[in-house]
């Protein structure tokens, strides 16, 4: 074999070599995933809100949270109601009954507190605060029935609760009854909620009698019936 043959025979050889070694390496397997050393995460549901878990849109327990009591000025609105051992009050509303022990305390022995709201939880948790407080009732209404006697209230409490009524002038209007003849219902909320209580107020026929402007958020509105039902 002459020389040249040779070596085009020796080139043709390693040109062979390397094409199959590129061809080898381009069909490598494809990777396989990971092994997973953390458990795999469950699709069961998340488990229930323990009963000491907060709810929402219920107000709050005074000694609770500082900033909310400095909000709120327990003390100072308490004697702002202006009220009198004896005097039967209703709380509507009451969620939590952030006010509750305070009223219950103004009224004393022979007053008395209803405390009402629509949410079960909330009015547990009361249950359970009030136990002991013999001047205070705890109780279950709808959320358009006061489910309050007769002629029977000297105050009838709505803190921050107005923006819950489907129609806050029908709701006054079912208050009225509730009152006694001098009664009062004292309205409490954040001051952009005021105008929308004073129109709904005037439309049930219903008074500013007077205005306690000396809380740091909130307003307080007293009403008094100017028409008879």
């Amino acid at each position: 074999m002459t020389a040249p043959r040779l070596l085009a025979r020796l080139c043709l050889g390693v040109l062979a070599v390397a094409t199959g070694a590129c061809r080898s390496e381009s069909r490598e397997p494809a990777p396989t995933e990971p092994t997973r050393t953390e458990p795999a995460h469950s699709e069961a549901p998340p488990p229930a809100r323990p009963s000491s878990a907060p709810i929402h849109g219920v107000g709050g327990v005074e000694g609770e949270r500082a900033a909310y009591d400095e909000s709120r000025q327990p003390a100072k609105f308490i004697a702002a109601l202006g009220l009198s051992p004896g005097q039967r009050v209703a709380d509507v509303g009451t969620g939590l009954g952030y006010f509750v022990p305070r009223l219950s305390d103004a009224v004393g022995a022979t007053g008395q507190v209803v405390a009402t709201d629509v949410d079960d939880e909330a009015l547990q948790q009361l249950r359970e605060r009030m136990l002991g407080r013999k001047n205070v009732t705890v109780r279950k209404v709808g959320p358009d029935d006061p489910g309050l006697e007769a002629g029977t209230y000297d105050l009838i409490l709505l803190s921050e609760v107005d923006h819950f009524f489907q129609d806050r002038a029908a709701y006054l209007n079912r208050l009225r009854p509730a009152l006694t003849p001098q009664g009062r219902i004292a309205v409490t909320h954040l001051r952009a909620m005021r105008a929308p209580l004073v129109e709904a107020s005037r439309a049930a026929g219903y008074t500013i009698v007077s205005e306690y402007d000396e809380l740091p958020a909130h307003y307080l509105l007293f009403l008094r019936p100017s028409v008879s039902r």
